[in-house]
């Protein structure tokens, strides 16, 4: 288990949290990730390990962009 409980992930600026996590097919964790609406409601959604860790980027997007566009320039 890499994410526990109540960890926050954040994919496309929406701030994802882990609600649960359990085994799945008996050899990878499978969390379910939670995001509250304005109304209260949740949107949720289950990923393994490696989609998450595939998803997420060290470096917000906005700097790699201005970043690449600077390196073009050069």
């Amino acid at each position: 288990m890499k994410y526990p409980i109540d960890t926050i992930v954040m994919i496309n600026n929406r701030e994802w949290r882990v609600a649960e996590y359990r085994m799945g097919r008996g050899r990878e964790w499978v969390y379910t990730l939670a995001n509250e609406c304005v109304d209260g409601s949740y949107d949720t959604m289950r990923l393994n390990e490696l989609a998450i860790s595939k998803i997420l980027v060290d470096e917000p997007q906005a700097n790699l962009i201005e970043s690449q566009a600077l390196e073009s320039f050069a």
